[in-house]
C-alpha cells in the first residue's frame, strides 16, 4: 500500500510539472512582445478566451480611448485611441469598441462585449476585430477589396469572413505579428527597419449583422496623433454606406 501510494504520489508531481511548466512563448509583434499562453483544451472543449495571447484577453474593464469624428457628405473620417495605455499596459486595458452606425465608442468591457451585438469593430494596439465568428455574437463579417480609397469601390464582394481565430482542434490562429487572426487581423505591412505598420492599399466592406447594411472602410494611419507621430495605436479610419 505505501508503495502504491508513493507510486501515486510521483505521478502526481510529475504532472503537475509538467502542467504548471511555464510554456509560455514570446512572439514579436510590431510593437511588442506578445505572450502566448497556450492552454490545453478541456475535455468538454476548449475556452476559446483562454487561447489568446495574454495582451489580448478578455478583462472586466471598459475603454476611455477617446474616439473623434467628423462627416463630409456620406464619409465619416475617425481618429481612435487604441493605444490601451501603450505596449506593456496592453495586458491590463481592453479593447475600444466602436459602433460604425453612430460613429461612437460602445461602452462596453471585453468581457460584455462577448455577449453584445451592440459594436461592430474593435481595436486594441494592431489588433483589429468584428462582432462575429470568435469574437462576438454580431454576425458581422468583412471583405478585403484593392482599392486605394473609398470612392474606388462601388460594388460588394460576394464572400465575406469572420473572426476565426481558434481552429477545430482549439489551437490559436495568429497574424505573423502575434495579434489574433481576425478577418481584418492582416490590415497592414511591417517594416522590421523602421518597426512602423503601413495600412495596405485595402478597403473593407463590412457587413453590420447577417442581413446588416455594408460600410466600405479604410484604415488612413495607424500614427494618426499629430502632436506625437511616432505614437502607435491612434487610428485615423474612414468609412461611409456602400
Amino acid at each position: 500500500m505505501i508503495r502504491s501510494r508513493s507510486s501515486l504520489l510521483a505521478l502526481t508531481l510529475v504532472a503537475c510539472a509538467s502542467a504548471c511548466d511555464d510554456a509560455a512563448s514570446s512572439e514579436l509583434s510590431p510593437d511588442a512582445a506578445v505572450a502566448v499562453d497556450a492552454a490545453p483544451p478541456d475535455s468538454d472543449g476548449c475556452d476559446e478566451a483562454a487561447l489568446l495571447p495574454s495582451n489580448y484577453r478578455p478583462i472586466p474593464m471598459r475603454s476611455t480611448g477617446a474616439v473623434t469624428t467628423t462627416l463630409a457628405g456620406a464619409v465619416t473620417t475617425a481618429t481612435l485611441d487604441a493605444t490601451a495605455g501603450g505596449t506593456a499596459a496592453a495586458p491590463d486595458n481592453p479593447y475600444l469598441y466602436l459602433d460604425l452606425l453612430a460613429g461612437a465608442r460602445v461602452e462596453v468591457s471585453d468581457l460584455e462585449a462577448a455577449t453584445s451585438t451592440a459594436w461592430h469593430v474593435a481595436l486594441k494596439r494592431a489588433s483589429v476585430k468584428l462582432n462575429g465568428g470568435d469574437s462576438g455574437p454580431g454576425a458581422v463579417a468583412a471583405a478585403r477589396v484593392a482599392a486605394a480609397s473609398l470612392a474606388e469601390v462601388t460594388a460588394a464582394p460576394t464572400t465575406f469572413a469572420s473572426d476565426d481565430w481558434a481552429s477545430a482542434d482549439c489551437a490559436l490562429v495568429t497574424t505573423p505579428g502575434g495579434e489574433p487572426a481576425t478577418a481584418m487581423g492582416d490590415w497592414y505591412d511591417y517594416d522590421p527597419a523602421t518597426h512602423r505598420l503601413t495600412p495596405k492599399a485595402e478597403v473593407w466592406v463590412v457587413r453590420l449583422g447577417a442581413d446588416g447594411p455594408l460600410r466600405k472602410l479604410r484604415i488612413v494611419t495607424y500614427y494618426g496623433d499629430a502632436a506625437n507621430p511616432m505614437r502607435g495605436a491612434m487610428y485615423r479610419v474612414e468609412w461611409a454606406p456602400l
